[in-house]
């Protein structure tokens, strides 16, 4: 039974898509010392951080929040269609995939090697401003990290194209409502879900070092287009989940995922639910 959290009347299950291999050298704004500390140790700087992905059966609807690498990255990852079924779900079955942003550990596993839709009847949710930005053509100053991601996303989306919904702020689909967090990707989305007795939000990749930068949401990573607009996100985004107590899940928080972030003075923490 995969692991789940209860927020209200609303249940949502956590399902990995395997474990990502990262590094401290990506770490932008602290000592390595003391990252290293802060997570626990390190192979020479060297660590795997989860990659979660959420699922919700309500009103008649399978959503999916993400969707994994696929077979695109590392060995360690593509495990979601595999955790799906063995939770009971099968691909087909899923109606909705809700998604935090476009990047790879998040997106590429929408489809299969040959670029056929793992979800053939899901409709894809997005914010219009990260579907804007993925989707335009590429400009002459553009990194290439963000020109290579553009041309993943072109193979990703290409079957669900005429199943995409895009999403302004404040508009409400599905019960979700997006919150704009920008900064990681211009468009990147945390999803909050309003339940009878609480409220959930899923906040995709506010944080990808949970054990630094809850603590240390002034601390950056290279994955952050924007590092300075990431930290005002991270901070606006932990303050509202701890002032209103919401359920969160987050991408690469210690699996599952799930629990509350609780001020501790001047910082926030993070405390697993259950």
């Amino acid at each position: 039974m995969a692991p789940s959290m209860r927020v209200g009347d609303v249940e949502v299950q956590g399902l990995a898509d395997g474990i990502l291999k990262t590094s401290l050298d990506l770490v932008i704004g602290m000592e390595r010392a003391e990252a290293d500390k802060l997570v626990g140790g390190t192979d020479n700087g060297s660590l795997y951080i989860p990659v979660n992905n959420f699922l919700i059966r309500r009103a008649g609807k399978t959503i999916l929040i993400d969707a994994g690498a696929g077979n695109t990255m590392q060995p360690t990852l593509g495990r979601l269609p595999a955790n799906l079924r063995a939770a009971g779900v099968d691909p087909t079955a899923v109606t909705h995939i809700v998604m935090t942003h476009l990047h790879p550990d998040h997106a590429n596993g929408l489809v299969d090697d040959a670029g056929k839709p793992h979800y053939p009847n899901a409709e894809i949710v997005l914010h219009q401003t990260e579907a804007d930005f993925w989707m335009k053509p590429d400009g002459a100053n553009d990194p290439d990290r963000v020109k290579g991601n553009r041309a993943r996303t072109a193979i990703n989306l290409k079957p669900y194209l005429g199943r995409l919904r895009r999403v302004r702020d404040g508009e409400d689909y599905l019960g979700f409502t997006p919150v704009l967090a920008p900064g990681h990707t211009p468009g990147h989305t945390c999803w909050l879900l309003a339940a009878r007795g609480g409220g959930f939000m899923a906040f995709g990749d506010v944080v990808h070092l949970s054990a630094i930068q809850i603590s240390h949401p002034d601390t950056a990573l290279t994955y952050d287009l924007d590092k300075d607009q990431a930290i005002k996100s991270r901070k606006r985004i932990l303050d509202m989940a701890a002032t209103e107590r919401l359920g969160i899940a987050g991408a690469h928080v210690n699996a599952p995922g799930f629990g509350y972030v609780v001020r501790k003075g001047p910082r926030f923490s993070f405390e697993p639910a259950g």
